[in-house]
């Protein structure tokens, strides 16, 4: 009997009319008869009257569901192995995709379907069906007759496919373990899928050294059972993982298994990668609310001393002295305000690359000298003392003499500020071959080993378990980008919390070169009899200006 004259009959199974017309009509061109069922019930009537070379099933019906009467086909023995493929819209696509499968479908299609992959998937599905019928009505000889002319049909249907193909002899030791399998076909997608060429002949411990035996395992449960699996794996020794669908060809007692995989290595990545990306986006959406709400109680600090300031101003005209410290109260105020806005222009210019540096021929010594006498009045008022060691010799550099001042008076500034009252700061300058080297140590709280790779992050700031400390977080931000810009690096290291820390700069010598006392005001004697107001703020001026606002 010619191959295809052997009848194949096709199980459609939806509710709806109009679906079961357009899947005749995407299968017309397969020369298979096809069955129409409205509904569960049905459909079971229909399997027990005929065999089926593929059924598709519509997951939502009325009564009795697809899953419910893809359990009663597995259920009765003469469908048991009958190809069940799924059709269905508006499902959760991971969750019913999964109930498919587990129930033992061979694939999974979402409506609207599209016309050729069904024709295509349904194809392999009918060939296959007609190979089996044919090989039980004739005998071996003349099916091997006819098996040259239809491996060219069979080899176009298969290589056709984009998935990998392989059909694999399991081997098995004496105690009938698999040990082994051997590849005995392979479509060419198999290759592009694996990175394993000419693998047909060869077996799989000789093309994969260290194999999981996972694989082998199960192949065999497969072989062994005749129940089709479908899951997805690491195989490690290749560093790819695949999606499988492996069955049994053959009756009970047959070792061949086929395959069908796909190398998914590159989607898993990608979804890594995303999972990352949506970690780092909300870590640093988190940052930057958090930076806003710093950014906003820094620039509402100086505001209510200013306000201060001004009402004093006023009510004071006749006291030369008083207006004298209100002006120097609100100059420092108006200084902090200047200065939180250009770190915040030079965060810009610096993330748009519009920094540009004025280098030219100076001398380190000197710029550590400017530095100092900058921040000499925030190490005074901490109490602290600051100790500074130089070389003899000049250390001549090209650079921007602001910006490497700016670097310095940073990291003294944070020194200051992190370490507690009466603290010890040490800057030092030395060279190394043609690098000069800053380093700025302190005796203050420390940084923890885990947050010692994200000081230098943009708005990152040490927890500090005493007074909040003040600032955007962007400082040394800063100074990495500025030390950057001139060639160099910077570093931190900390031995831990409370034992302070020390900032490294290195930066790149010319060619062919190898503090002011703020003295606290008195406080005023109090009067016999005279009422004492509290006044609580961490911001000094603003605490001083109001004072004396209710003190006139």
């Amino acid at each position: 009997m010619p191959h295809t004259a052997i009848h194949a009959h096709i199980l459609l199974v939806d509710d709806q009319p109009a679906n079961l017309l357009a899947m005749e009509a995407a299968l017309d061109t397969l020369g298979v008869d096809m069955v129409r069922a409205t509904s569960g019930l049905q459909a079971l009537a229909a399997i027990e009257q005929q065999d089926f070379a593929a059924v598709l099933l519509d997951v939502r019906m009325p009564g009795m569901d697809g899953f419910e009467v893809a359990r009663e086909i597995r259920s009765r023995p003469r469908s048991r192995f009958t190809p069940i493929l799924f059709v269905t819209a508006g499902d959760d696509p991971d969750e019913a995709m999964m109930s498919a499968y587990a129930l033992g479908a061979v694939d999974f299609l979402a409506k609207p379907l599209r016309t050729q992959v069904l024709r295509a998937k349904v194809s392999v599905f009918v060939e296959l069906y007609r190979s089996k019928e044919e090989l039980r009505a004739r005998d071996r000889r003349d099916f091997e007759q006819r098996l040259e002319a239809k491996e060219e049909r069979y080899r176009a249907l298969f290589e056709s496919i984009d998935e990998g193909f392989c059909v694999v002899q399991l081997l098995r030791d004496g105690q009938g373990k698999v040990r082994d399998y051997r590849f005995e076909e392979a479509n060419e997608a198999f290759a592009m899928h694996t990175g394993l060429a000419n693998a047909v002949g060869k077996t799989v411990s000789e093309l994969v050294p260290g194999n999981d035996s996972h694989w082998f395992d199960v192949y065999d449960r497969v072989a062994r059972t005749g129940e089709a699996t479908r899951f997805v794996q690491e195989a490690r020794a290749m560093n790819r993982w695949f999606d499988v669908y492996a069955t049994r060809l053959g009756g009970a007692g047959s070792d061949l298994v086929a395959i069908l995989f796909s190398d998914i290595t590159q989607r898993l990545l990608a979804e890594q990668d995303m999972r990352r990306l949506n970690e780092e986006l909300a870590q640093a959406n988190r940052r930057k609310t958090e930076f806003l709400a710093t950014l906003a109680h820094e620039l509402r600090n100086p505001l209510a001393p200013l306000s201060n300031g001004l009402h004093l101003m006023r009510m004071a005209a006749n006291k030369p002295e008083l207006l004298e410290k209100t002006r120097q109260m609100m100059e420092r105020q108006i200084q902090h305000m200047v200065h939180l806005v250009d770190d915040l222009l030079d965060v810009a210019r610096i993330s748009t690359g519009k920094v540009e540096l004025r280098r030219q021929r100076i001398d380190l010594k000197d710029v550590v000298a400017t530095a100092v006498e900058t921040s000499g009045s925030l190490v005074d008022s901490g109490g602290h003392k600051l100790t500074v060691e130089l070389p003899s010799e000049p250390l001549p550099m090209d650079a921007d003499p602001t910006r490497i001042a700016q670097v310095v008076s940073n990291l003294l500034n944070n020194a200051a500020k992190y370490t507690p009252q009466g603290g010890r700061i040490a800057l030092k300058v030395w060279v190394e071959g043609q690098q000069a080297v800053l380093s700025v140590t302190d005796t203050g709280i420390g940084i923890e080993p885990e947050a010692l790779t994200k000081v230098f992050e943009m708005f990152a700031q040490v927890p500090s378990a005493g007074k909040p400390q003040g600032g955007l977080g962007i400082g040394l931000s800063l100074v990495q980008s500025l030390v950057a810009l001139h060639g160099g690096t910077v570093s931190a290291s900390s031995a831990g919390a409370g034992q302070g820390s020390t900032f490294t700069v290195r930066l790149p010598l010319a060619a062919g070169t190898e503090k002011s006392t703020q003295v606290q005001p008195a406080a005023q004697p109090v009067r016999p009899g005279q009422l004492q107001v509290l006044v609580v703020d961490d911001n000094t001026d603003a605490a001083e200006s109001l004072g004396v606002l209710l003190d006139i």
